[in-house]
């Protein structure tokens, strides 16, 4: 279909208009075209466009009374400048669709675009922001799965010369499955940038809205339908920078996005420009005289329901004078999960969604003697489609008469819940029944199968005469979660009767799809409606909030649908030979898994904001992360990679993310999850799981982006052992010698360790170019633990041997008991030479330590000295004393000491002291002992005299 790009201009001094068209260069592709709402097409003159026109927008002042203007045409974007009326020129032509491409190949799939055959990409949309275009893209790569991607691109459109690439790059958290047949519809989505110079999109179709960042996709997903009877969105804008839509049921609506995140996640807040919620078409059917016998009743019930039929009437003043009456607002507000305000409101709304269609003659008999309906069709979806709306308004008027801000809790389930969040209840019921009825006509013998079983369970299984199980069933609507049960035991006996596998296929796919669109559809309403059943500003926190879609026990929908995946999973997709099938099936797994993890999501929220709550927040989460990782496993046993990385980027399964890209090696995927959970913690996940693993090079050679946050966690106790390796890689070589250093004083297991530690510590102190670090007294620290470590190695082998150990696997000696290895008995043949390293080691005792006795330590060694020697034979009338005090050891160590050159007056102890010594024993008292130390004392102060 051709396409014409025409300028408008109005003809000075005539009321005409001139139609001019705009033509390429020859140099560039010829054609554009595509839809445009502010330009005319078709009926002038020029040459038809092969491209499609899909975005036309205006752009900045190019100077001299030009400007630009950009289009969107097929997979090219273009920038034009238009000065006066007729003066036009195409500036540059830029294939976006290329650069999505390449950069959805390599973010994604982590591959080259050239190398994927199957990958398709389409611009879609484009929008102006303060950066420049934002281009919405879309792409699927149906080689690996028909998950089709949209993205969020900034194109810089500076300049006369066409851009290469994008200034960045945003894989949404958005995507649906690709079908051919539905393409038109999955790329015709439009892109509305409310404010220029913010980060919140909004992509939006005919049917729905969905709120995504520019620049993250870590954002949770958020998601406004306009799905009613006859509803659609016809138009969409901006103005003051908030997004404005046109719906043909709610008229003019404002989506904004909120300050906080809701409690579902959502950070959508809808609001409507238009009238409250219309009063129900039937006007809660019943007389005048009915409603006015109904206010006058003894029963608080029936008052209440009076009060509502004034308001749906249009008597609101009635209807506050009756409520007024019932709940004055001057009385004391009960806490009490049973007060009467929250038990008769949640009555009244279950009685709405139970309503009887009293219209319908069939129901004649039995119709309770209630003078009301809220329906007045004999069609089954009519009726719950009124009974929505009717629903809808009772809200309406319970905020409307002021009773909205005084509801507590009621007891549901045996546990406490929000009275608001019951009645949100009541509504996704409603939804919930009405999905299932329009699924009712395309599986007509299953559902009235399971419809038959479930209205049996109840234990009357034959309905009232003239009725069928169909009508009886759907009007009880807050029982419709029944259905679920009787489905899954239906499809059990099924599988166990003998079908065929085509069968078995057949019954769980309908089973899940059933189960999906009903469960899906309550979530979604009660994920789009969370402002409207919020608690206000000044309620205290609500209780523990389990959804009838995650309520637990045998029969809640939890452990049914963690039935159903397992059914899904053991007897469905093994049996399913179609590739086609077979893919459905697993799009079925991830929804039901979806599903279970979402409920989960709910009740821990509630319970984080619950105070005295942790010890019971703690084994939720524990089963949460449990069936978690139940849920995703099957998809990385089938390598259904792209289904399991949904679940996991969604649900912050970082283990099975870091598996996804080890398995695929692709570590651009890696290092993209590295920065969308960076506040979450994902970057230490992935550094633990390295280490975990093994694979300690691939810790240590991560990215330079993350150098930071990988030092960081190296500084850790468990992890400091490598921190060193990390920064020698980064050159920062003074950290390395202090990391290395901190290890070899740390280390006590082997003494071969600390000293290849001290060394390489050293090496990085004489490589480091830090003038904070004194590199001479670094050494000389170094070098001392070098000696003491030679000392240790230096020890004599009858010690080693008589001890059993091993210079290779010996472990780190303190200088203490290395001084007593030297001078002990282990040590027999000990000279002068070990007793002079045991004193020499006494350096390395530090005198202030109040464990060591450092005088009592320095006696001992000269006592052990003393006591090598029998000093009691000497023959004092005929031997030289000083003679016979050259052969002891204690004298060979005192010369072997002035020989060096050491003070023999510091070097040696006092003589009383040392003759002293209760180590010494008897000796001590000998004359003979102390004639001949006295006497070799008296001569070294005589010779030091000299």
């Amino acid at each position: 279909m051709a396409s014409s790009l025409v300028l408008i201009c109005p003809v000075p001094e005539q009321n005409s208009l001139s139609c001019q068209p705009l033509r390429n260069t020859q140099s560039m592709f010829a054609g554009i075209g595509r839809r445009m709402s502010s330009f005319i097409f078709g009926a002038a003159t020029g040459p038809g466009n092969r491209e499609q026109l899909h975005t036309l927008l205006c752009g900045e002042d190019l100077g001299d009374s030009s400007k630009a203007f950009y289009v969107l045409c097929g997979p090219y974007v273009q920038k034009w400048q238009l000065a006066g009326s007729y003066a036009d020129k195409l500036l540059y032509q830029c294939n976006v669709e290329k650069i999505l491409k390449e950069c959805l190949a390599e973010t994604v799939w982590g591959q080259d675009a050239t190398q994927l055959s199957q990958l398709k990409a389409w611009a879609v949309d484009m929008q102006m922001s303060r950066d420049g275009l934002v281009i919405l893209g879309a792409g699927v790569n149906l080689e690996v799965s028909p998950q089709l991607y949209y993205v969020l691109a900034t194109l810089n459109t500076e300049g006369m010369e066409a851009p290469l690439s994008f200034l960045s790059f945003t894989v949404s958290s958005y995507s649906q499955q690709y079908q051919e047949e539905l393409e038109a519809d999955l790329i015709g989505y439009r892109l509305l940038l409310p404010d220029p110079n913010g980060a919140t999109a909004f992509l939006y179709n005919s049917r729905e809205v969905v709120c995504l960042s520019v620049s993250s996709s870590s954002q949770p997903l958020d998601k406004v339908e306009f799905q009613g009877p006859g509803d659609k969105l016809v138009g969409a804008g901006s103005g003051s920078g908030q997004a404005l839509f046109f719906s043909i049921s709610h008229g003019l609506v404002c989506i904004t996005t909120s300050a906080s995140v809701a409690p579902d996640g959502s950070m959508l807040e809808e609001s409507s420009i238009t009238e409250p919620p219309s009063r129900p078409e039937s006007a809660m059917a019943g007389s005048d005289q009915a409603v006015a016998d109904l206010s006058m009743s003894e029963d608080k019930q029936c008052r209440l329901k009076a009060a509502f039929l004034h308001f749906c009437r249009g008597n609101q003043t009635e209807a506050q004078k009756v409520v007024d009456d019932l709940f004055p607002s001057s009385g004391p507000q009960s806490a009490d999960p049973e007060a009467t305000l929250d038990r008769m409101v949640s009555v009244l709304s279950q009685e709405l969604i139970d309503d009887y269609p009293a219209s319908d003659p069939r129901w004649a008999e039995s119709v309770p003697q209630d003078p009301t309906s809220s329906s007045t069709s004999l069609i089954l979806l009519h009726q719950l489609e009124d009974k929505q709306k009717a629903h809808e308004y009772l809200v309406t008027f319970v905020k409307t008469v002021g009773l909205w801000d005084r509801l507590s809790t009621v007891t549901v389930r045996d546990m406490s819940m929000s009275t608001r969040l019951l009645i949100c209840e009541h509504a996704e019921k409603l939804v919930a029944a009405t999905s299932l009825r329009e699924l009712h006509t395309r599986n007509a013998a299953l559902v009235d199968n399971v419809i038959r079983r479930a209205i049996a369970a109840r234990g009357d299984p034959t309905p009232p005469p003239g009725l069928t199980h169909q009508d009886v069933f759907y009007r009880e609507v807050s029982k419709v979660h029944e259905i679920i049960e009787a489905l899954l035991d239906y499809e059990e006996e099924l599988l166990t009767s003998g079908i065929g596998p085509r069968d078995i296929v057949t019954m769980v796919t309908t089973t899940n799809n059933i189960l999906e669109c009903i469960l899906h559809d309550a979530c979604q309403y009660r994920q789009s409606k969370a402002a409207v059943y919020q608690a206000p500003a000044s309620q205290t926190v609500d209780p523990e909030y389990l959804p009838w879609t995650a309520a637990s026990g045998t029969k809640g929908v939890r452990m049914l649908l963690t039935r159903q995946h397992a059914i899904t999973t053991d007897s469905a997709i093994p049996e399913a030979q179609d590739s086609q099938v077979r893919g459905a099936l697993f799009q079925q797994l991830l929804d039901l898994a979806d599903l279970l993890l979402d409920g989960y999501m709910c009740q821990l929220e509630s319970l984080r904001l619950s105070a005295g709550k942790n010890d019971h927040y703690d084994e939720v989460r524990q089963s949460y992360e449990e069936a978690r990782q139940n849920l995703i496993m099957p998809f990385m046993e089938y390598e259904q990679y792209e289904r399991a990385a949904s679940l996991a980027e969604k649900y912050c399964d970082f283990g099975i993310l870091v598996r996804i890209c080890e398995d695929t090696k692709n570590q651009t995927r890696l290092q993209r999850y590295m920065e969308q959970f960076a506040n979450k913690g994902f970057s230490d996940f992935v550094f633990k799981w390295y280490m975990e693993e093994g694979k300690r090079g691939k810790l240590l050679s991560q990215p330079l982006l993350h150098n930071a946050e990988l030092g960081r966690f190296l500084q850790t106790d468990d992890t400091k052992f490598l921190s060193w390796l990390h920064d020698v890689n980064t050159g920062n070589f003074a950290q390395a010698h202090m990391n290395l250093k901190s290890l070899a004083m740390a280390e006590t297991n082997y003494v071969a360790k600390k000293k290849t530690l001290l060394s390489l510590s050293k090496l990085a102190l004489l490589a480091a170019d830090d003038t904070s670090v004194d590199t001479e007294q670094a050494l000389d620290e170094i070098n001392d633990e070098h000696n003491l470590i030679l000392n240790q190695e230096t020890l004599p082998d009858e010690v080693l041997t008589r001890l059993g150990m091993d210079l290779d696997s010996m472990g780190v000696l303190s200088p203490k008991e290395l001084i007593e290895l030297y001078v002990s008995g282990h040590n027999k043949h000990a000279n002068e030479f070990d007793f002079k390293k045991a004193l020499d080691l006494l350096q390395y005792i530090d005198k202030d330590d109040p464990h060591i006795a450092y005088e009592e330590l320095r006696l001992h060694i000269w006592s052990r000295a003393i006591l090598r020697d029998d000093w009691t034979e000497v023959d004092t009338d005929h031997d030289d004393p000083l003679q016979r005090n050259r052969d002891t050891v204690f004298f060979k160590t005192v010369e072997l000491a002035f020989t060096e050159g050491l003070d023999l007056l510091d070097f040696l102890p006092n003589v009383d002291s040392l003759l002293g010594s209760a180590e010494l024993g008897d000796m001590k008292d000998n004359a003979s002992f102390q004639y001949l130390v006295r006497a070799g004392y008296e001569h070294i102060h005589s010779v030091l005299a000299v």
